[in-house]
């Protein structure tokens, strides 16, 4: 990442901090503890994915037979989380130290590390849309599922 990503509004941002913590050190220990927040949450997301994934290895199957209201919903929810995993790994998971990040100035260095903490969130934000709406699909899928097994079209078992 360079410099050319840094905004006025990554700046003011390191400015406000700056005046609230009262040092770079105390900005760079915040931002250090953002990124832990960040990563825990992008964590949350990978738990739904396994989780979606292992309900799907169990019982897929049994959903998918029960016709295509339930099949297509199912496949294209599983598609949704997974595109979200995939949103996770190559926007927020993916390894940058912010050692690396150095601007002209120690400020615009963590002006730069600012900006790069925006991109994390859009793309764990992102990430997180794709995954819910995966679920909307999913869940779609598991409730035709029911309906048709509590109507007896389908056994349960």
């Amino acid at each position: 990442m360079n410099s050319s990503i840094v905004t006025e509004k990554n700046r003011e941002e390191f400015r406000y901090m700056l005046s609230v913590l009262g040092s770079e050190a105390e900005v760079w220990k915040s931002l250090q503890a953002q990124f832990a927040v960040l990563h825990q949450r992008t964590q949350a997301v990978f738990g739904i994915g396994a989780l979606a994934v292992s309900v799907t290895g169990f019982s897929g199957h049994r959903i998918v037979a029960a016709g295509p209201w339930s099949g297509y919903p199912l496949i294209i929810g599983l598609v949704f989380v997974l595109l979200s995993l995939a949103v996770a790994l190559s926007g927020v998971v993916r390894l940058h130290w912010i050692s690396e990040l150095r601007g002209e100035t120690t400020a615009e260095g963590l002006a730069l590390v600012i900006a790069m903490r925006n991109r994390k969130t859009r793309f764990f934000l992102l990430s997180l849309k794709i995954v819910l709406f995966g679920l909307v699909w999913y869940v779609f899928a598991v409730a035709v599922y029911l309906m048709r097994a509590s109507l007896g079209q389908i056994p349960i078992i």
